[in-house]
């Protein structure tokens, strides 16, 4: 498979990196139904948010199968590519959201079931691309970017977070753990790439998956457990210090230009905004919960306003053309 830079980062037909937008929106959603002990429009600003994610999630899986059919090239390419294969399981992450809200709109069996479907999928695809690498041949320094969280470290969490919903704790916490010790063996190889080799700028936008695994972790671990402990704070009090190193990058991570990848970081603020909702009703650093709500609601409705103006400029899909296509 032709796995170049050129290819890489060229345009292809509906990235499966698209999906961070359905994903991020649906896990607002999710965060804004907590609140509804806390303000009387919770619930509405959560239906809101939520059609707005399954709406996109909807369409961008349709316009991701046509992908596969009629683009199969680039989408072989992209399941075989070192850096790319990791978004494709944002489908997964993001259809166990979709089955999240389904289930506190009670349609519970379609939520259940797209539970259950999501997390045994991505679980194979994880199993299947991750052993691939350990062979030796697949496996490029490239690799150990930011989207390398996503097939074990992201898709665990959040499997861990759906099945506490569905009241399966012991099984939650199964994947908590898998989820939590498969980032503490990937980090060290990522920091160490990010330390000594010079990151495309057109890479730099993922940057923005880094602040997502101690906030999802710490939002799973919440969720399976009940709980505001010193396990929770200690993954919190790391993904306060992730976001300020992000604060510190961001207008380096800008000169990639303005544009559908910063959805990226919408994971990582949806579950900051959750956690400082659970720290607030927990009585737990309640000021400190309240200032994480604030900022990431901030940080969405930016991103909206964003995705909007580009939309009307009409510059925030790719298009594909013939000449693009992978020889």
């Amino acid at each position: 498979m032709n796995t170049d830079k050129q290819i890489f980062l060229g345009k292809t037909p509906l990235p499966a990196s698209f999906f961070a937008m359905p994903l991020g929106l649906g896990a607002f959603a999710l965060t804004w139904h907590h609140t509804n002990k806390t303000f009387a429009f919770g619930d509405m600003i959560s239906q809101a948010l939520g059609i707005l994610a399954i709406g996109c999630w909807l369409l961008f899986l349709g316009l991701y199968l046509h992908k596969a059919l009629y683009h199969r090239r680039h989408w072989l390419d992209e399941l075989h590519c070192p850096v790319r294969f990791a978004f494709v399981v944002l489908i997964f992450v993001s259809g166990m959201i979709v089955g999240e809200l389904l289930m506190i709109w009670h349609y519970e069996f379609l939520g259940k079931s797209l539970i259950y479907l999501f997390v045994g999928l991505q679980l194979l695809y994880g199993v299947w691309r991750i052993a691939t690498l350990w062979q030796g041949e697949e496996f490029k320094q490239q690799s150990t970017l930011p989207p390398f969280y996503l097939p074990a470290v992201a898709s665990n969490f959040t499997s861990a977070g759906a099945l506490s919903l569905l009241g399966l704790n012991d099984w939650a916490m199964l994947f908590f753990g898998a989820g939590l010790l498969a980032w503490l063996m990937f980090e060290p190889a990522l920091l160490q790439h990010l330390r000594t080799q010079e990151i495309p700028t057109k890479l730099r936008a993922t940057f923005g998956i880094i602040l997502a695994p101690a906030f999802v972790g710490a939002n799973a671990y919440i969720a399976t457990t009940g709980q505001v402990d010193m396990v929770a704070r200690m993954l919190i009090g790391y993904g306060i210090l992730q976001l300020l190193f992000l604060a510190r990058l961001f207008t380096w991570v800008l000169k990639a230009g303005v544009g559908a990848s910063l959805w990226s970081f919408s994971f990582g603020l949806a579950s900051m905004a959750s956690v400082g909702i659970a720290l607030y009703q927990h009585n737990v650093l309640s000021s400190l919960g309240v200032m994480m709500f604030v900022f990431a609601n901030i940080a969405l409705i930016a991103l909206l306003i964003l995705t909007v103006f580009r939309l009307v400029q009409g510059r925030y899909f790719g298009i594909i053309s013939p000449s693009t296509e992978p020889n």
